[in-house]
């Protein structure tokens, strides 16, 4: 009997803490330029990871409930630096570029497109890379002059 109580206290703490944890991963995300903790995936989050890419900077990867993956590249002094995408379906471009998504609105209506369905901005303050179609999204942002010494714009995946 002891054994049932047990189990069960323990089935509903790893339940609870499964609960923190998704909780926890859907917030602590940034806007492109942003502090870490401005931005939020709208409870979107399935799962998220951290990793240590070197002492210069943390990428940050999330799983969005869409299948999208995103990954974060987190500067030492906690700034989104860069941004990457690849999935079925784009995220909220809106809030994952934060404000630099009203220079790329404004850009690509000016410029040219770089192929169908593909957007191609190269600015002193951002660059933006998004292409692809249904069930096949793709993309990158950065802001150049906040690169950490060293980093290569080839790291972004």
């Amino acid at each position: 009997m002891e054994s049932g109580l047990l189990m069960r206290t323990r089935l509903r703490a790893a339940q609870w803490l499964s609960v923190l944890l998704l909780a926890y991963a859907g917030a602590g995300h940034a806007a492109l330029g942003g502090a870490a903790e401005t931005f939020d995936t709208q409870a979107s989050t399935l799962v998220a990871g951290v990793s240590a890419a070197g002492t210069a900077y943390l990428v940050r990867n999330t799983l969005l409930a869409t299948g999208t993956r995103v990954s974060e590249y987190v500067s030492a002094g906690g700034v989104v630096f860069a941004v990457t995408w690849d999935g079925p379906m784009l995220p909220d471009l809106k809030v994952l570029l934060g404000k630099h998504f009203d220079t790329m609105v404004a850009e690509s209506a000016r410029r040219p497109k770089a192929g169908p369905g593909r957007i191609a901005l190269d600015t002193p303050d951002v660059v933006i890379n998004s292409g692809g179609h249904m069930r096949a999204f793709e993309g990158s942002a950065w802001i150049p002059a906040q690169l950490p010494a060293g980093f290569s714009t080839e790291e972004l995946r």
